[in-house]
Parts: C-alpha cells; structure tokens; sequence
C-alpha cells in the first residue's frame, strides 16, 4: 500500500473517530484482526473500547493532529488533546482544569488497514502542569 493510505487512515482515524466520536468508521479503517495493545480484547473491538473510553473520560476534548509520519506499512501520528479534567484518570482524582496531552499513536499497516496499534502518552507532563502532586513518578509508561 501506498504512504498516501497510511497518512489517510490515521488522519480519520484521529479526526474523524477519536475526536468526533464515529467509532463506525473503525469498521472501515482497521484490520478484523487489529491488535490494539492497550487493550486485551481481541480484533476492532478493542480499539472501539480504548476509543469509547477515552471519550467517555474526556466529554469536552478538542484534538489537534500535529504532524503524520508515513512509510507504506507503517504511520505514526503525533497529536495533543485537551479536556477538562472531571474524572479520575491513571489515579489522579478529578483537579477540574484543562488536562493537555500529547500523544504518539502508531499503527502497523498491511493491505492498508492498521493491524497493530500502540500508543505513547505524555499525561505526566500534563498532569503535573495542572499542578498534580505525582512522588517519584519521573518516568512512568501510561496505557491510554
């Protein structure tokens, strides 16, 4: 497949599913046998679920897609979120301010459809510029 099909599909992906909500574009957009590694259910399902919950943390969230990196098999998209911080998140209790993340989504492509997705979030950042008291978390790895 082409650079062209791996930037197109992870543009949808995060403008038209992650921050509009149409998780039935996934049917169109992923692999049935997708694995998304943040989840542990198998196939498009899960990546419907990381989708669900993630909106379902982030009701007010507005996306900017920053920059689309693509080869034929493989395209990472690197985009920020912003939302109101209202529920508990990675175990922060609610700080009811603006929550901006930046964030890494890769997928693996073949025939032009994601079979493989990870995701890299920088929430600690955020977290802590919200004025969070996170001890001795300098480094952690967060599954979103």
């Amino acid at each position: 497949m082409s650079r062209q099909r791996a930037e197109e599909v992870m543009r949808r992906y995060l403008t038209e599913v992650v921050a509009q909500g149409k998780l039935e574009l996934i049917d169109e957009l992923a692999a049935k046998d997708m694995v998304d590694h943040t989840q542990s259910i198998p196939g498009r399902a899960g990546l419907v679920a990381h989708v669900k919950s993630f909106r379902d943390r982030n009701r007010d969230v507005e996306l900017t897609v920053e920059r689309i990196i693509a080869s034929d098999d493989e395209v990472v998209g690197i985009w920020t979120w912003r939302a109101t911080h209202a529920t508990d998140m990675y175990g922060v209790p609610p700080l009811g301010g603006k929550l901006e993340v930046r964030v890494a989504s890769i997928f693996r492509l073949r025939d032009g459809l994601p079979v493989d997705y990870e995701v890299i979030s920088d929430a600690l950042t955020g977290f802590r510029h919200m004025g969070a008291n996170i001890p001795g978390q300098s480094h952690l790895r967060l599954r979103v």
